[in-house]
């Protein structure tokens, strides 16, 4: 086994403990909304998108059209255009046929760890692919077993409908290395909760992740040396 993909497979460890849980919960969902095995699997398959997912079977358990779903996840999915322009920088030259399985691979997770080092995936496609598609399977593998075994597991006893948000905060912490980084992250959680649920359609997260995007900026801005001027946050102090 090569250095990359033993980094690789390092490196998805956390997602892939997150993934298994989530992807229980969402075969648990899709067969309750009235999908098939073979129906869930697929989507896994071939969406491997979760909030898209989620958002999809219960769409079509509350008996909504195909047209409908399709639109609305392709629109919670545009995301995904912003993030592979992202990382498409740090793979200048890259053959198509290479490049379109690791643009079709990319998740919320994978981007923000491949994004919190970007030394490890600079002209390392295989790295990045490697961590993608070892999160795939653990997605595809937990949705699996959700269809197969969900009717005989209390999913609410093992606080898995929690597992997406404490997987998020797992690759928040991971990120946060300087104290410019804890301020940003401060601030877009009190903005979120100030605004919770004085704006419709979860529009709190988003004005929270573009305010606390300005107000890094703006305080980036504000310093001149090659580091920003902020200084690390040690390990043993966070």
């Amino acid at each position: 086994m090569s250095n990359t993909i033993r980094e690789g497979l390092k490196a998805a460890f956390p997602i892939v403990l997150g993934y298994l849980p989530v992807g229980m919960a969402y075969g648990v969902l899709a067969r309750s909304a009235g999908l098939s095995v073979m129906e869930t699997t697929g989507m896994s398959l071939f969406v491997f998108a979760g909030a898209s997912q989620f958002i999809a079977v219960s769409m079509l358990g509350a008996g909504a059209g195909v047209y409908s779903v399709v639109l609305t996840t392709f629109v919670v999915n545009s995301r995904h255009m912003l993030m592979t322009s992202a990382l498409a920088r740090y793979f200048p030259g890259l053959a198509l046929k290479k490049m379109i399985p690791l643009s079709g691979q990319v998740t919320d997770e994978s981007f923000a760890l491949a994004m919190s080092d970007t030394s490890r995936i600079a002209g390392k496609p295989d790295y990045l692919l490697v961590l993608q598609m070892t999160a795939y399977g653990a997605w595809v593998t937990g949705s699996v077993a959700g269809a197969l075994f969900g009717s005989v597991i209390d999913s609410a006893s093992f606080g898995i409908p929690f597992a997406m948000t404490a997987l998020f905060i797992c690759l928040l912490v991971m990120q946060v290395t300087k104290r410019l980084h804890l301020v940003v992250a401060v601030t877009a959680g009190i903005i979120a909760l100030g605004l919770q649920g004085v704006l419709p359609n979860n529009l709190h997260i988003i004005i929270a992740a573009v305010g606390a995007s300005a107000v890094g900026l703006w305080l980036s801005s504000r310093r001149t040396d090659s580091d920003n001027g902020w200084p690390e946050i040690e390990v043993g102090n966070r």
